[in-house]
């Protein structure tokens, strides 16, 4: 499906003010450019692909200024050595890759769509203000897709299973979703919005519908990839929320232990829940998807076996990727490929764990809120990350390493600026 030139002319005004708008707060356009397969919905827009005309767009938006604005202050981190280390041993997998063309194709697209994205988060996004903004336009991209999802599973073409929004693909759009359903758990603990006295309470309304859809949707992984987020998340804030924390850590454990023993009693009280039943262990266990995963790890493990040091070069692994982040470096980079991205990790923990030891306790409430989810989102998909996706897709959890690392680098300096350092509120 595609737009005819003539709606796009039509279109022209409203294209020139939201390019404005995203100019001017590429903040907005860089949340978009990750979720861009999703937004439209698999769907061309013309002769355009969406993912690259938000990519530009968020590129301008952050650099123009810097034609009339002092430089940026910048500094570099163990981590951005450790990536770029980890791109020149992707390099030199090309030359040991059965396939040296598909083998540069997705170097390219991991430096392009992932690595650029890690770069532009780290440089760019190092204001409370625009942090906010980036999160708040993820919360709301993931609220229109579930409110669509919901007509869309009212109309006739829905006939039962897992649903599709337009083309996409169920996996990234489940994703978002769960992004999403992050950020409102999180906002209804804790008002987000600040001083909108009803900023918990609409929170609270909005987690029905976005965990309505991503069991509409029928991904597994996302959910209980944000379910382990959001236990980490009352982990670091048990000594703020003791009560709160202790409740829903007791809920969670019972629902667990039910759902394990017995799941029929779970199925009962939700049977009416689009694809429930593919929740149940067994499922899990049994699973076509369960099946197929395995086989790729068995697939991965015995290729790294084969060729443990350099492993068998990029795109070398048959069949795509193995839907395991550790398991496709270690079988297409080996063990030197491996240790190089376990130290990137590393380094990113480190600052992850600094931030909540010498930072977090000296940060403003909302700092706080924003810093927590930052944490919270980047673990969640670091989880989605072991189940799904290939190495040169991971633009959404480059973009959080990003994250984690300016986290790391907050003083609190005076009440409008205390998230991040040399920051104003453009973030230059």
């Amino acid at each position: 499906m595609s737009f005819e030139p003539k709606i796009l002319i039509l279109l022209i005004p409203i294209i020139i003010i939201a390019l404005y708008f995203l100019l001017k707060y590429p903040e907005v356009s860089f949340a978009l450019f990750i979720s861009a397969y999703v937004l439209k919905g698999g769907i061309n827009i013309g002769y355009f692909n969406l993912t690259a005309i938000l990519l530009i767009i968020t590129v301008l938006g952050f650099f123009l200024p810097l034609s009339i604005r002092k430089n940026i202050i910048f500094k570099i981190q163990k981590a951005d050595i450790w990536l770029l280390i980890f791109i020149i041993i992707l390099l030199i997998g090309c030359f040991v890759s059965p396939n040296p063309q598909d083998g540069l194709i997705k170097i390219f697209r991991f430096i392009i769509m992932v690595s650029l994205s890690y770069v532009l988060a780290r440089i760019f996004l190092k204001n409370y203000i625009q942090i906010k903004r980036f999160i708040m336009t993820i919360f709301i991209a993931a609220l229109v897709i579930s409110f669509l999802l919901i007509i869309i599973s009212f109309s006739d073409r829905y006939i039962g299973g897992r649903i599709r929004f337009f083309e996409a693909n169920q996996i990234p759009t489940a994703t978002l979703l769960a992004m999403g359903l992050v950020i409102a758990v999180i906002g209804a603990l804790n008002n987000i919005f600040g001083n909108w006295k009803y900023g918990k309470l609409f929170c609270i309304t909005t987690i029905i519908p976005l965990l309505y859809c991503i069991f509409l949707v029928g991904c597994r992984g996302p959910l209980i990839s944000a379910i382990l987020g959001l236990i980490f998340y009352l982990i670091i804030t048990f000594n703020k929320k003791k009560k709160i924390s202790f409740t829903i850590s007791v809920i969670l454990f019972f629902i667990v232990i039910v759902w394990i023993t017995n799941f029929n009693i779970i199925f009962s009280i939700m049977g009416k829940v689009p694809n429930i039943s593919g929740y149940s262990l067994e499922q899990i266990k049994e699973g076509m998807s369960t099946k197929e995963r395995l086989g790729l790890y068995s697939s991965a493990i015995t290729l790294f076996a084969q060729k443990p040091i350099l492993g068998a070069g990029v795109s070398g692994f048959p069949g795509g990727y193995p839907h395991n982040i550790f398991l496709e470096i270690a079988a297409e980079n080996g063990i030197i490929g491996l240790i190089i991205f376990i130290c990137f990790l590393f380094a990113i923990i480190k600052k992850g764990f600094w931030f909540l030891v010498s930072h977090f306790p000296k940060l403003d409430k909302q700092s706080k809120i924003v810093g927590s989810i930052i944490l919270t989102l980047c673990v969640s998909l670091f989880i989605e990350k072991q189940f799904s996706y290939g190495l040169d897709m991971h633009k959404d959890l480059f973009v959080f390493f990003g994250l984690v690392i300016n986290l790391s680098l907050a003083k609190s300096r005076n009440k409008e600026d205390v998230f991040f350092i040399e920051g104003n509120k453009r973030g230059l």
